[in-house]
């Protein structure tokens, strides 16, 4: 009886401390990018210069409604955005990490010919972040429709 008591508590404090390790592990995607403010955008291509990427998102009602801002300095910055171009290719691979946790939160990749990749990628990237914090243009909408009714 008293192994049974032993064995007992012992697996009652491992579930215990499995549980405690769960809690305090990372923040989900999520959460992440809900309280991202600023991205640091790089480019390891010629055939994307990170300045086109930072004017497309700029362009983006979406960015502009979740206030968030580009930064020039990689360590000041929440969210990294980093473009690569998988050679003789027209394939383009990003990613968008958490800087303090180096959390992959997003990722993909996109095809391009014409010089259109940061449009794609800004597009991309946009579509992702309203899974992640929802769409911002969507709400002032319904409630318009809402206040137009009689």
């Amino acid at each position: 009886m008293l192994k049974k008591t032993i064995l007992l508590l012992i697996c009652a404090a491992t579930v215990a401390g499995l549980a405690q390790g769960q809690q305090s592990g990372l923040p989900s995607n999520k959460e992440l990018a809900a309280k991202a403010k600023s991205l640091y955008i790089d480019s390891d291509t010629f055939y994307m210069k990170r300045e086109q990427l930072q004017s497309s998102l700029l362009g983006r009602a979406e960015f502009k409604a979740w206030d968030l801002q580009i930064t020039g300095r990689g360590d000041l910055a929440d969210l990294l955005v980093h473009v690569k171009r998988i050679p003789f290719s027209n394939h383009f691979t990003y990613t968008v990490t958490d800087r303090r946790t180096e959390t992959i939160i997003m990722a993909g990749k996109v095809d391009s010919l014409a010089g259109t990749v940061y449009g794609l990628i800004a597009d991309e990237i946009v579509h992702k972040m309203k899974v992640f914090r929802g769409d911002p243009l969507a709400a002032p909408a319904t409630t318009q429709v809402a206040a137009q009714k009689p």
